[in-house]
């Protein structure tokens, strides 16, 4: 077999691959600013609002999203959404996140 011939084969079907990757971005925050947004799937905090969060995925068109909001003298807020994978590159997404607000209760 002509190792030639197969390189230009295994270089397209990688180059399909990563064409296959879709991002997408949310632009989160709270009213007040300054929670803590947890990511319930893996208890990791994402960051503190205002935060933009971004994610890719291979094949998914969207993803679900369930996160929990915690602020000192405001109840734990659980909230979930679901982010469209519509952009080609982290960069877009962020540029053009989903907007996500969510409302705390004081204590």
């Amino acid at each position: 077999m002509n190792t030639l011939k197969i390189i230009p084969v295994l270089f397209l079907f990688v180059l399909g691959l990563a064409g296959c990757v879709k991002h997408g971005a949310a632009f989160i925050k709270t009213l007040p600013s300054g929670a803590e947004v947890v990511n319930l799937a893996d208890d990791t905090i994402i960051g503190v609002t205002p935060v933009k969060v971004w994610w890719q995925e291979g094949s998914e068109k969207r993803k679900f999203v369930n996160v929990r909001f915690q602020k000192d003298g405001y109840r734990d807020k659980t909230s979930s959404f679901w982010v469209t994978l519509r952009h080609a590159s982290k960069a877009s997404a962020l540029d053009s996140p989903q907007h996500v607000e969510i409302t705390l209760d004081k204590n």
